[in-house]
């Protein structure tokens, strides 16, 4: 049953994402944000991926953190307009995940791609600092280690310039 709590309390479970939620009854939402959070930080921990994907945990915790809030400061009767779904569906405006739609298909395989090549570098990195002398290691080594910070910047440069793009021709589309 989705009702107004303690908004102690609430504001405790808030510090870890998806309890406030389920406290609150919000069992789907609580769950799958808490599954998102703690899966950001395990699968690049047992991939041995870059703590580039922390960022993602991070911006995880800050959304359940103030949904949290956003949820405790409604009325009963607002809470119980909201529906308890899950975040994926929330994040999508409700209307279902098509997998075999090509828009997610593409943003899918990038992600793999992006994933499999921080972690391909990762292993040679590992592999170059044992095979290579160690005064050739100390010379490569800081650029070794920057290449995957080098690449996630580029990465969002790229998406932020195509953003802009679109923006813009979806600005002057509609003036012409």
């Amino acid at each position: 049953m989705k009702q107004k709590k303690s908004r102690f309390f609430t504001f405790l479970f808030s510090f870890i994402p998806g309890a406030a939620e389920m406290y609150m009854g919000f069992m789907k939402n609580g769950i799958s944000l808490m599954a998102a959070f703690f899966l950001s930080f395990m699968i690049p921990s047992i991939l041995r991926m870059s703590n580039v994907f922390v960022l993602f945990g991070a911006l995880i915790w800050f959304y359940g953190f103030f949904h949290a809030g956003n949820l405790a400061s409604c009325s009963n009767e607002e809470l119980q307009n909201i529906p308890d779904e899950f975040l994926w569906d929330t994040l999508s405006n409700g209307r279902p995940l098509d997998v075999a739609s090509p828009v997610f298909r593409k943003w899918t395989a990038a992600i793999l791609i992006f994933c499999g090549v921080v972690l391909l570098w990762e292993n040679v990195s590992s592999l170059l600092r044992v095979l290579a002398p160690e005064w050739v290691w100390s010379w490569l080594a800081p650029f070794v280690s920057r290449v995957p910070q080098v690449a996630v910047a580029l990465l969002l440069i790229y998406i932020g310039v195509k953003l802009i793009r679109g923006k813009k021709e979806e600005l002057y589309g509609e003036e012409q």
